[in-house]
Formats: structure tokens, sequence, C-alpha cells
């Protein structure tokens, strides 16, 4: 069931390329208001029960509205659950969608414009990562309207370090967590990193801290099982020196062993900026094949349970 699972939801995000309008997550929004208005003034709140109260609550109901069939009718709802849930979790949108505009304008040789699409990506929140574009003030290749000094090269690179990570948060800790846990993996990952990005949004200083904790060990796993077939999409010898220094490493970032894994594994040198858009492109291609290769982990661990 894991397999047709992710075949029917891979089929639409990247074939049919639907799905962006339905992953607003108002309803998860209204929750946690309506949470926060209840329960703001108990002391319990403002710690690690407030967290678990936002985020299991419904992932709660999700478990005891499959658990209350049998039979036959169990299994075919759960089926039609999982399928929906792992697609509205996915996204919010195709990296392809997300970035077309950029790749439109450096094919246009708009240094300015790509770069203002990237901002504006990251203001809007579609990004979350907190990796940016380096700007310099000497040796520029273009300056934008508001004074602000690009270099193509860099620009480049921290977008394949951007495709990279935003991967991993939309796509790939997604699918791991389903293939491990279900849709109640899959809810927990998605419903973890909204309220992240809350928290970061409104400075909420009593879960922000907490919520780190929670983010670097909900992605601890699928960043390494990422990491480790991107090496298999790529170069393999250069991927795995880099991931030898993460590996076992409990308190490693997560962003950065994606993002140097990944950079290894297209082979390119960390510290060798190169300032053609094809090696944006290339690791889109190789987000793509690493899609299959989650098919086929999928596929193994279903005939395995």
């Amino acid at each position: 069931m894991t397999l047709i699972c992710l075949l029917i939801a891979f089929a639409l995000e990247f074939h049919f390329k639907l799905g962006s309008e339905f992953r607003k997550f108002a309803w998860f929004e209204s929750l946690r208001t309506f949470l926060e208005e209840q329960f703001s003034d108990k002391a319990f709140f403002d710690s690690w029960g407030g967290i678990a109260l936002i985020i299991l609550t419904p992932i709660l109901v999700l478990w005891a509205g499959t658990s209350v069939f049998d039979g036959m009718l169990y299994w075919l709802l759960l089926f039609i659950i999982s399928t929906v849930v792992l697609f509205i979790c996915l996204g919010p949108s195709p990296l392809e969608k997300s970035f077309k505009p950029y790749f439109d304008s450096m094919e246009n040789d708009d240094i300015e414009g790509g770069y203002l699409h990237i901002k504006e990506l990251k203001e809007s929140g579609e990004i979350s990562s907190d990796d940016g574009v380096v700007l310099k003030e000497d040796d520029t290749d273009a300056v934008t309207s508001e004074g602000e000094s690009i270099e193509k090269d860099e620009l480049i690179r921290s977008v394949t370090r951007l495709i990279l990570t935003e991967s991993q948060k939309r796509y790939f800790g997604v699918i791991a967590w389903f293939i491990f846990l279900g849709p109640l993996g899959a809810l927990l990952f998605r419903l973890s990193h909204l309220y992240f990005e809350h928290c970061k949004k409104e400075r909420f200083d009593d879960h922000l801290p907490l919520m780190k904790q929670v983010i670097h060990w909900i992605d601890w796993v699928p960043a390494r099982i990422t990491s480790l077939l991107f090496l298999l999409t790529g170069d393999f010898v250069n991927g795995f020196y880099r991931i030898q220094d993460y590996l076992a490493d409990a308190s490693a970032d997560n962003e950065q062993l994606i993002s140097e894994t990944g950079i290894a594994a297209l082979g390119i040198e960390l510290g060798v900026n190169d300032d053609d858009v094809a090696e944006n492109l290339k690791t889109q291609d190789m987000v793509q094949r690493t899609v299959i290769f989650y098919l086929v982990v999928g596929a193994i661990i279903t005939m395995v349970l």
C-alpha cells in the first residue's frame, strides 16, 4: 500500500502538477489560534505541553478517525487517507514551479531579476531555508534598485543549496516519515515545520528553542537517508567523503549535511563557484532522480513488512 500511495502522490505532484491550492493548511492555523486562546494562560502551555497540544492534536484525531473501523473498510479508508495526507503534506508547491521565474531571468542574463525572485520567495515564506544569497560590494555582476550588490556565481551556488534543502523539506522528509509511520508520520513532519516557521515569524521565544530541537531530531534520520541517496544518484566517491563528517554526529546541522553532500554528489567543489546556471538545473535533475530512489526504498520496505 505504501508504494501505491507514493506512486499516486508523485504522479499528481510531478506529472499533473496539482496540489498547491490544497496545501494552505488554514485549518491548522485556525486550530493553533483556538488552542492558544484557550490555553495560553496555562503554565504547561509555555513548554513542551503546549507544543504537544498544538502538533499532536490533529495527529491523534487522524489516528482515532481510522481506528474506529476494521476489516476491509479499515484498509480502504486507510489507503484513501494515506494518499490524501501524503499528497497535501508535500510542497507547498513543486520546486520546478517555485524556481521557474528565477531560471527564466537567468536565461535572459537578468541577474537582478533572478536574485529578486529568490528574495521574494524567502520573504513570502515559500522558501524557509536560512541559507541566503551572498552580497558583496566589490567585483559585482549586478546591483539592484535598492543598492544590493550581487555576484552571479554566489547567486547560483546559493540557489543550488536552496534547491537541495527545499527538496528535503518539501519532499524527502515527508516521504521518509510516511514510509516509516504512514500518514501519521507525514503529518507530524509537515505540522512540525509549519509550527516552527510560525514561531520564527511571531518570535515566540517560549516555543522557538524547543521547536528547534524538534526540527533537528525530526530531520535527523531523513537527512541522512536523503544524503545517502544523493550519493547513489550522483558522484558516490566524492559525496561519501563529505557524508562521513556528519553521518553519526548527533549534533550536526541537517541543512548543512544536505547541501554539502548534495554539492559533493554533483561533483562540484565546495570552495569553487560556477557562474553557469546549468549547476542549478543539474541539481533539480538530481532531486528528481532521488525521488525515484525513494520509490525503490518504499517498495523494499513494503515487501519486507
